[in-house]
């Protein structure tokens, strides 16, 4: 008879910490809430920062367009004609220039991180810090 109390205080120990540990399982994922949003009005981009309660804006130069965009929950990633544009919702606007004949392949954006593969490279940018990763890719990729 004690056995079976032990075994049932056990099992009741273990129910009970069962839902505290889904609970932690759901917050540690990462997962994070959607902080910007793109706004385009005619040669500016405005990126709605839900997290400042602002709009930061840049503009697009003489004959850029814009030609593809994504958002993630805190990264906008913007491609026009002349630059590669990305938004962090905690770093702001940083731009680079696109290479000559450079074809945009892939574009993803997500939580804090974007990616752009082309035809010559692969970069990633951290919308935390605001900086950009580069690397050239093989010839003939």
């Amino acid at each position: 008879m004690q056995n079976t109390y032990r075994v049932l205080a056990l099992v009741s120990i273990f129910l009970a910490g069962a839902p505290m540990q889904a609970v932690n399982a759901q917050i540690n994922t990462g997962d994070i809430a959607k902080q910007v949003h793109l706004v385009v009005d005619g040669d500016r981009l405005l990126a709605s920062n839900i997290r400042t309660s602002n709009f930061d804006e840049i503009k697009l130069n003489a004959r850029e367009r814009l030609l593809d965009k994504r958002e993630g929950e805190g990264i906008i990633i913007v491609i026009t004609n002349q630059r590669l544009i990305a938004y962090g919702v905690v770093s702001g606007w940083r731009d680079i220039d696109r290479e000559a004949n450079e074809r945009i392949e892939t574009i993803s954006a997500a939580d804090y991180a974007g990616l752009i593969v082309t035809n010559k490279r692969m970069l990633n940018f951290n919308g935390e810090s605001g900086v950009w990763g580069e690397r050239q890719r093989r010839a003939g990729q």
